[in-house]
């Protein structure tokens, strides 16, 4: 359930822009900040979150971030500007900084060594379910009233923080510092992430963009268009999993990068609902998949501050997140087929970054 609440907070606003841009007044361009103001702070926090997790206890860290993310949801609901609006958003994404990398670390902790790459699947694929419940509450919202999405999400959360069960986990207090993950390798894995969410890893937002604006759906239909491409990734990522417990987390990221990378391309040149739809079902799954190989490798890369290894790297690909929209929107707006293209070329970068951190999950034993 914690996987599911980040994914969901982050793509709700998607089948949603134009309510916003009506409700608040603005271009489209300002309202895409809305998601900006999510994951700019959620990503700087989560270069320390993750070691800070470790020290204070990750349960009573994980219990406290539900609560307060939950009432920074409310906010989003009551917002009466875009300031407001942006200011709570912020808020959300600074306390789901603390969830992700503690649960990873977990996780990794308790799974099996032979086994460590299904149980990150799995975990994969609740955050692709999340992203699914997100965009679906928020095309539903988008219909009924946009406030109810953020209504939702922190009541779901409120009930959450409660009922977060019990790990057996390594002594936090063993747990290294920031200096710990302060190097080449953890730095080049950061890179991967940043790189491919910028890229393939961000294309979600535009075909959110050509179903509203270019294809004219509603945001019910735009919803469920974007369910097909998470719903595949939540019965893709468990089995892609147990293929990078044999084959490494190297080789499944560049392989899921590529895969990425054309279907970007295809996406492209896709014109119709009906296209776009079955397209996205098989780009989206392939998508959560390179998710799911850098997430092995940030979890391996330190195995002393696995939450603090993790944390480090995901900072780098929300941040990536939050950047993609700046740079798409505004040449979606002038060219759709450019847009995509441009993020699909990002995955050449993402792939090189992989070959220089020189690390896999088979050559480095899980302690």
């Amino acid at each position: 359930m914690c996987g599911i609440l980040g994914p969901f907070g982050g793509t709700v606003l998607s089948p949603m822009i134009p309510e916003l841009r009506d409700a608040f007044d603005t271009s489209t361009s300002t309202v895409a900040w809305g998601i900006g103001a999510f994951f700019f702070p959620f990503a700087a926090l989560l270069l320390v979150s993750g070691t800070l997790g470790e020290r204070w206890g990750r349960e009573r860290t994980i219990k406290t971030a539900i609560f307060l993310y939950a009432l920074a949801s409310i906010a989003c609901a009551a917002s009466s500007s875009i300031y407001v609006f942006f200011a709570a958003r912020a808020a959300q994404g600074s306390f789901n900084a603390f969830m992700t990398p503690l649960l990873i670390a977990t996780l990794t902790d308790v799974a099996p060594k032979e086994r460590i790459g299904r149980a990150v699947g799995t975990y994969s694929a609740f955050q692709a379910l999340g992203g699914v419940l997100g965009m679906f509450v928020g095309g539903i919202a988008a219909d009924v009233g946009w406030r109810w999405a953020f209504v939702v999400t922190g009541l779901v959360a409120l009930v959450m923080c409660s009922r977060v069960p019990t790990a057996p986990i390594t002594d936090h207090q063993t747990a290294l510092g920031m200096r710990s993950v302060l190097n080449r390798r953890m730095f080049l894995l950061g890179l991967v992430a940043l790189t491919q969410a910028i890229g393939p890893g961000g294309v979600q937002l535009l075909v959110a963009l050509v179903g509203r604006d270019v294809l004219s759906l509603s945001g019910s239909a735009t919803g469920a268009l974007l369910i097909t491409g998470s719903l595949t990734a939540v019965l893709l990522t468990p089995i892609w999993g147990t293929v990078i417990d044999r084959v490494g987390a190297k080789r499944g990221t560049v392989l899921a990068l590529l895969l990425s990378m054309v279907g970007a391309v295809v996406l492209s040149q896709t014109k119709t609902t009906l296209s776009l739809v079955i397209v996205w079902a098989l780009v989206g799954a392939v998508i959560q998949c390179i998710s799911t190989g850098f997430q092995m490798l940030a979890a391996t890369g330190v195995p002393g501050n696995r939450g603090g290894g993790i944390s480090f790297v995901l900072s780098h690909r929300f941040l990536g997140h939050a950047i993609g929209p700046l740079i798409w929107v505004p040449i979606f707006e002038q060219n759709v087929s450019f847009a995509y293209i441009g993020a699909a070329a990002f995955g050449a970068v993402s792939i090189a970054f992989v070959y220089a951190a020189q690390h896999d999950t088979l050559s480095q034993a899980v302690e």
